[in-house]
């Protein structure tokens, strides 16, 4: 299999291996695959499996506004604009 890097994205491999840390530029791509791998399987733990998690989850969310706990609309914001560029970054 051959991948075609941006040249920001070789320099960093070339980087990590010049480190000792790795020795080839294989290891490096498998290191950094792994880790996406591991963090997409993270988030698809804390994502609802069904219509009726997501409505549960929905409603533990209004109780825990209902009672105070909420955030600010800019953290908020700032969280899901997070989420949705890291969703696209994965995709």
């Amino acid at each position: 299999m051959n991948v075609s890097l941006t040249p920001e994205l070789e320099t960093f491999v070339k980087q990590e291996v010049n480190s000792g840390l790795y020795q080839t530029a294989s290891e490096v791509i498998r290191a950094g695959l792994r880790r996406l791998k591991v963090e997409q399987e993270g988030r698809l733990l804390h994502s609802p499996a069904t219509l009726a998690e997501l409505e549960t989850q929905l409603l533990q969310s209004l109780e825990s506004l209902d009672a105070g706990k909420d955030v600010s609309g800019k953290a908020a914001f700032r969280q899901l604009r997070k989420r949705i560029k890291e969703a696209r970054a994965g995709a």
